[in-house]
């Protein structure tokens, strides 16, 4: 699975020349938390749909924290003690974003930056000249704005949440979907268990919505999770009980 499946591709944003006023009445009518700032004079305001063909110059990140700090600090300078907060320019006060992916950067990738890097979302780009060792960028999952050339403008194409990445787990654990959830044990990583219990699901013309066997801890998984598009599953269960196929279902509530 890779970013491009998962990511926010409406988006709402923000130009650089923008007023904070005008950002903070956005996060609040929408309810959100980050604000991508686009590039000022492209013919791109507020909501735009990146699936559409809209993908302006990325120039940073605003979040609610950044309109929250200038806020408090706001009577601070002097300087600003004559000009309100609210007539502050979103450019004065927003972030770089220095930490970006790219659509091909794999969900897994993605998610082990967020945590690692204790970030909430990662803005999602593409650059219109190639960027410096883009094969290692690529491979690294991760492209910086410092490791791209001067020339290189970076295109908005999305943005990645720490919702999305939850939302992509819900879905591909079925989640909204109707049937049930069938566990069973891997005893020393040996797959043969869930390999028979495939089988015989195929047997009974039993839908499988989903298949998870990752390892939560250690090197091997000792537990698949397979999700049964069935509210039905007494057929299967008794032929994996013939089997000597260990398992508990959970039914949906």
């Amino acid at each position: 699975m890779i970013v491009s499946e998962v990511m926010t591709t409406r988006l709402v944003t923000v130009m650089a020349d923008d007023t904070l006023s005008h950002a903070a009445n956005l996060l609040r009518q929408y309810q959100f938390h980050h604000l991508p700032v686009i590039r000022s004079g492209q013919g791109y305001y507020g909501m735009i749909d990146t699936t559409r063909g809209q993908r302006p110059v990325f120039e940073g990140l605003l979040t609610s924290e950044d309109i929250d700090v200038a806020a408090a600090v706001g009577t601070s300078s002097s300087e600003i003690l004559h000009r309100p907060w609210q007539e502050r320019r979103v450019v004065e006060v927003m972030h770089l974003a220095n930490i970006r992916v790219t659509p091909t950067t794999s969900v897994a990738a993605a998610a082990q930056i967020l945590v690692e890097r204790g970030l909430n979302c990662l803005p999602v780009v593409e650059y219109e000249t190639p960027v410096h060792g883009e094969e290692i960028a690529a491979t690294n999952a991760l492209v910086q704005a410092e490791a791209v050339s001067p020339e290189a403008q970076a295109l908005l194409v999305g943005l990645l949440t720490r919702s999305d990445l939850l939302m992509a787990l819900a879905r591909s654990l079925g989640a909204f979907e109707p049937g049930m959830q069938l566990s069973i044990p891997l005893p020393m990583g040996d797959l043969a268990p869930l390999a028979t219990a495939l089988q015989l699901a195929a047997e009974l013309h039993i839908q499988v919505r989903s298949v998870m066997a990752a390892p939560l801890e250690g090197p091997v998984p000792l537990v698949a999770t397979v999700r049964l598009g069935t509210i039905h599953p007494a057929p299967l269960l008794v032929r994996l009980q013939e089997a000597n196929v260990q398992y508990s279902f959970t039914e949906d509530v």
